[in-house]
């Protein structure tokens, strides 16, 4: 007996979840270090927003988090120099990585 084909519709369901969960870790770095007090089911839910509505649309994962908690700019640039954040970041979003640098550059 073989296995039934896996539709295409069912892995595209498959890789948006893990990205989700991928998601979920780096929000979970990001409001532990501003130390907002976001419950798992509110990060998970902003993740989600963001898959639905900003993903693909060139918005970095980070800059559309740092909005949902109301960040400054100083405190996105203080946030982006901590090493935690920064590796969470590098490995969830290779485009905000990509304007990280840019800002950086210029700051």
């Amino acid at each position: 007996m073989t296995a039934p084909a896996v539709t295409s519709e069912s892995a595209k369901v498959e890789r948006r979840d893990q990205r989700a969960e991928a998601l979920v870790r780096v929000a979970e770095v990001v409001v532990n270090n501003v130390g907002a007090g976001w419950s798992h089911s509110k990060m998970s839910r902003v993740v989600r927003q963001y898959i639905y509505r900003s993903d693909g649309h060139g918005m970095p994962f980070f800059y559309y988090l740092a909005h949902m908690l109301c960040l400054d700019a100083n405190r996105q640039r203080a946030l982006l120099n901590h090493p935690d954040v920064a590796r969470a970041i590098s490995y969830a979003d290779p485009t905000g990585e990509t304007a990280v640098r840019n800002v950086m550059r210029t700051a």
